[in-house]
Order: structure tokens, then sequence, then C-alpha cells
């Protein structure tokens, strides 16, 4: 993907080294701010990647963005119940989520007790989320801590587990990007323009069937056929368009 790179009106000059240091790393261009306004940019550059002080954000020319708020884990943090967390009980896990995305579940995970390793094969994506995981503050002290322990690889799933031994974490989890997903999840535009499509294979659940201990688990749109073309046992959520399946190995 072709954008710019700029900072925040706010800036320093620590600010620009950082943002020309991301211009560098992905061999595009960075653009001086000089007071222009973001609208002023994207008439010229259609997609700006914008350092702020404490944030990354990507917008593209129709004005969505993509940028990192753990918003939905710090609600599911916050539940009596969560099937993902009830599915992995009891805590503590080793669990490697193959599909970072804005990582709320690695979140959710990680604030339930459970160590996480997340992966994610876009690098804007990874760079954008990681980055936040590690700066952004709320007010829970335990959610701030759990952010902070999750360890994140820019990295295709099926090369990485590839280069683990057999039997190396407790779980491997993955949530693809389906369509029914893009459709129907207005605060995913952001994704889209560099979201993975690839959905769940053969090779990667031999593959997950090597590197796990103890269980598979995926979550998929109640009508996506994955659940019993790869033998997972599908935990029904009634009224939910996305459900949990499972796969014990021990």
């Amino acid at each position: 993907m072709d954008f710019i790179v700029t900072t925040s009106l706010r800036q320093d000059q620590s600010l620009v080294q950082q943002a020309k240091k991301l211009a560098q790393k992905f061999s595009v261009t960075y653009v001086e701010r000089r007071k222009r306004s973001l609208k002023q940019l994207l008439a010229d550059y259609r997609t700006v990647l914008m350092i702020y002080q404490d944030q990354l954000v990507l917008t593209y020319s129709d004005g969505s963005q993509l940028y990192f708020h753990p918003d939905t884990a710090m609600l599911r943090s916050k539940a009596a119940h969560d099937p993902l967390v009830n599915l992995l009980a009891p805590a503590p896990k080793s669990v490697l989520d193959t599909t970072m995305g804005l990582a709320s579940d690695s979140i959710v995970m990680a604030a339930a007790g459970h160590q996480v390793t997340a992966l994610e094969v876009n690098p804007l994506i990874h760079l954008i989320v990681s980055h936040g995981l590690q700066t952004f503050k709320t007010a829970n002290d335990r959610l701030n801590r759990a952010m902070r322990s999750i360890k994140t690889f820019n990295q295709e799933a099926l090369s990485y587990m590839n280069q683990l031994p057999s039997k190396s974490v407790d779980t491997v989890y993955a949530d693809p990007m389906f369509s029914h997903r893009i459709t129907e999840s207005s605060n995913l535009n952001g994704l889209i323009p560099l979201v993975d499509f690839r959905g769940l294979s053969e090779p990667f659940i031999q593959e997950a069937q090597r590197v796990a201990r103890q269980s598979i688990i995926i979550k998929a749109h109640f009508r996506d056929d994955s659940f019993e073309r790869f033998g997972f046992v599908r935990q029904i959520r009634p009224n939910q368009k996305f459900h949990y399946g499972i796969r014990y190995l021990s």
C-alpha cells in the first residue's frame, strides 16, 4: 500500500525523527506537516499515516481510519463471563493467537491471566496495534498490564508455527477475517484494505495440531462451515453472529 508519513500539528524533533524512521522502514515518503489540515493532506496523498505523541493513525481518502483502541476488550474484560475465556479456563495457559488484528481477543486472554503471543501478517496493522499495546493507557491497571504482556510478531502464522517445536504452546487460536465480518462490522473498515482474507486451511490445522498441547480454538461467523469441515465442536451462542469452536488434543 502506498501512503505518506507525517506528524501531528503538535510536533517536536523526536516526533519528526520517529516519522522519518517509519517512512524509511516502509520505503514511503515523509512529508512535513507545515500546518496543513488532514483534509488537505488526503487531497494530495490519499492515504496518510499520522504520528501523534501517543498514537499512530492511518487515514484513507474516504475518511476511514485504522488506529488502536481497546474498547471491545475493555468491555469484555469487565464481564462476569466471556465465552473465549471460559474455553481456556483455568489460567494460566500459553496461547498462540495466529490472527492478531486489533488484538481484542489477545487482550481479553491476557487479562484473564494467560500468556499470549500474537501474530499479524500485515506490517502496518502490526505496527499500529503493537505500538498501541505498549503505549495506550486505560484507567484499569490490570488491562494495562495485560496489553504490555502480549508478545507480538509480524509473521505469517503457518510459517511461524513451522519454526516451533512440537507441543510448544497450550492452545492455538484463530479468528480468520471472512467476508461476513467485513459486511457486518463497520468498525473494522480501517482494516479492509490491509486484511489477509485467507481462511483456515488443512495445512494450518495440521500444524496447529502439532504445535498445541491441549487445544485449538477458532472463531467464525455462525454461517461458516469451518467448524464442521475441520472437526471442531461448535459452541453455539444464541442470537450471536459469531461462534467459537474447539478441538481438544489431550
